[in-house]
């Protein structure tokens, strides 16, 4: 598990100078990603009643890998809160591709891997021969599958500006525990990357 995370990002680490924007294009590179999460333990469009419960927020920047924000590699940190099915932190890259739908709008599909660390909501037993024993609230790192979909907005402008955008996640985490080996979760995402 680690040795597939620490090889994403090395791989990122020695790629980035290709990803370097061209002189004609109309991305800025490392924007400031500022994100409103809001997670659901739920399948994609199902159970859309507490998806605006638990709140989390999300911090990042991104790449272009041809100096457009049409195909950009996004890296991003995300933490929130579930009193439900308990908080985590979240560190995904995934490759974005943002078609043009009309002037300075776009449509967005997402694609990436990366590494959860969820929390138990309440304190967590394991069965032992003479019963049960407790193993506390200590959580556990998962590998996630993030899929997303999204549209924003985004004027490329000489000086600083703000590209608003709105986001639907599906993610799939990995070894969530015996009985359910993948577990799927959402998160909607309502930000602004701040392009310096």
């Amino acid at each position: 598990m680690r040795t597939a995370i620490i090889t994403i990002f090395l791989y990122a680490a020695v790629m980035q100078p290709t990803w370097s924007q061209g002189g004609d294009g109309n991305h800025r590179n490392f924007p400031l990603i500022i994100s409103i999460e809001f997670h659901s333990l739920s399948l994609p469009f199902k159970n859309k009643r507490p998806l605006f419960k638990n709140v989390g927020i999300g911090l990042g920047t991104e790449v272009s890998h041809n100096g457009n924000r049409n195909w950009v590699q996004q890296f991003k940190m995300t933490w929130y809160g579930n009193k439900t099915a308990g908080g985590g932190i979240l560190f995904h890259t995934q490759t974005v591709w943002r078609p043009t739908m009309v002037n300075d709008a776009y449509s967005e599909v997402k694609l990436g891997v990366g590494y959860l660390y969820a929390k138990r909501p309440k304190e967590g037993y394991r069965p032992i021969q003479n019963g049960w024993e407790n193993v506390g609230k200590k959580g556990k790192g998962m590998l996630v599958v993030p899929i997303g979909i999204g549209l924003g907005y985004d004027t490329y402008d000489e000086g600083t500006y703000v590209s608003p955008f709105a986001n639907y996640q599906f993610l799939l985490a990995t070894n969530y525990n015996e009985s359910m080996p993948l577990v799927p979760f959402t998160l909607m995402e309502f930000g602004s990357r701040v392009h310096f």
